[in-house]
């Protein structure tokens, strides 16, 4: 391990995942070179890979992760966009049929990224690969660690070449990064260690999904680009969202918890989307040109692996993205909390040269804090098989979120504060300030729109 003043010289990133992506460019800064090592051999263009089955289904990049890969890769959002990402406006974009009736379309407060996983991957790894300090080296299959000579910090990884044979080769490096995602084997390699195996907490809501991707006929989307129906707990479960991504195609998104998760044959997929609580994404996709199969996905539970409070935690390591704290991807939070773990990262080496143990992990886990709160807090409500149920004291803030997005549909400044939070550009505390709770406690000052403002124009928002 070198001292903590010099400059490490060789780190490896397990996992060529968007977190692993990031954290690679991250890492170039401070290293003279980094590999990354994953499982699948990388497509040669903006196409799915299968060590990536959640490519296949809706992504959201929100506010903060934007400005977080702008400043990892500048100039990356423009990147996106000339390659036919899609801009858009929210609320001004969005068809959005809230538990308590359709949302007035408002100003535009923040800018959606319509793209899919594959562009936003590819097009990073472009990125990387000109990185005459960056390395890709697929189809190896991490084992293991190597635990260095000190006894209190990681020399490197294990790992075997996919199809290779069983042969196991060292690869020395003296940082280690673990980006593998869900089926993260680091409690088990910690354990070998003898470290021992961190505290977990799942949360799982029950949430299933399927998702298909289409070409619209001309005309239908002309005066919106998003479609969002939510469920209306408890009464309603299904969802469903349409939205768009590049050159000229969109993708639908149905979800569903308990039972009502939406089948993956055609027939079901659209008699489940008919029978949403608004008919307008189907009536979008009936005469709709379907690219492609229809893909379910069932692996949306919470599951925060507590890294940070472990008794001992070896140096030169790290664990990140889903492979520490991968939260229910309805919420659309995974992908920007990774960028924004990356840009934490590298402030702390910046302070901390050549340092990167216990400090660095508790760093990541407080980039996750806020992304964990919102999505646990809306999914213990749907959730079963032992979790917490909240005292009085959360079912208050249950009651209180529950009108604030109420309030929200008609109030373009309730709206502004809560997408700030969504967007994690402002803390959940935002909702309580007083100009905030004034607005939310004396309720709607108007009735709900009973139809999707479909042609209205957007109001003028005042008190701004």
């Amino acid at each position: 391990m070198p001292s903590p003043l010099s400059k490490p010289r060789h780190a490896v990133v397990v996992g060529g995942s968007f977190a692993g992506l990031c954290i690679a460019r991250t890492l170039a800064d401070h290293v003279e070179r980094v590999t990354v090592l994953d499982r699948d051999r990388f497509p040669d263009g903006p196409r799915l890979r299968t060590g990536v089955p959640q490519a296949r289904h809706l992504h959201v990049l929100i506010t903060s992760g934007q400005r977080a890969l702008d400043r990892l890769f500048p100039g990356l959002m423009a990147e996106l966009y000339d390659r036919g990402a899609v801009p858009v406006a929210a609320p001004t974009d969005l068809l959005s049929l809230s538990p308590y009736g359709w949302r007035e379309r408002f100003p535009a407060t923040h800018t959606l990224v319509g793209a899919s996983r594959e562009l936003l991957d590819w097009t990073i790894r472009q990125r990387l690969s000109a990185d005459g300090r960056i390395r890709f080296e697929s189809a190896r299959e991490v084992v293991g660690l190597l635990p260095g000579d000190d006894g209190a910090s990681v020399a490197g990884v294990e790992l075997r070449v996919r199809r290779g044979g069983s042969e196991i080769h060292r690869c020395d490096a003296d940082l280690v990064v673990d980006a593998s995602g869900r089926g993260s084997r680091t409690p088990g390699w910690l354990d070998a260690l003898g470290y021992g195996r961190p505290a977990e907490t799942r949360i799982d809501a029950g949430l299933g999904y399927a998702s298909r991707r289409y070409r619209l006929p001309p005309g239908v989307a002309d005066s919106w680009k998003n479609i969002m129906v939510m469920p209306k707990p408890p009464h309603v479960s299904r969802a469903g969202v349409l939205y768009p991504i590049e050159n000229g195609r969109w993708m639908v998104t149905l979800g569903g918890f308990g039972d009502e998760t939406p089948p993956t044959d055609e027939a079901g997929f659209l008699e489940f989307t008919r029978n949403l609580r608004s008919p307008l994404i189907y009536e979008a996709i009936r005469d709709a040109e379907p690219e492609g199969p229809i893909h379910g996905y069932r692996r949306t539970s919470n599951h925060r692996r507590h890294y940070e409070t472990m008794p001992r935690w070896p140096e030169g390591f790290l664990v990140v993205g889903d492979a520490a704290c991968a939260f229910n991807p309805v919420y659309g939070q995974g992908m920007s909390v990774a960028a924004r773990t990356a840009v934490v990262l590298g402030d702390h080496l910046r302070t901390r040269p050549g340092r990167f143990g216990r400090a660095a992990q508790a760093a990541v886990a407080g980039c996750s804090a806020t992304a964990w709160t919102i999505a646990t807090g809306t999914d213990l409500r749907f959730s079963s098989g032992g979790a917490v149920r909240p005292g009085r004291r959360g079912r208050l803030s249950h009651w209180y979120l529950d009108r604030a997005s109420d309030v929200a549909d008609r109030d373009p400044y309730v709206l502004r504060v809560l997408t700030d939070v969504q967007h994690l550009v402002r803390p959940p505390t935002a909702l309580a300030h007083p100009r905030v709770a004034l607005r939310v406690l004396r309720g709607p000052t108007r009735p709900p729109l009973s139809t999707p403002p479909i042609t209205a124009p957007a109001r003028p928002a005042p008190g701004r």
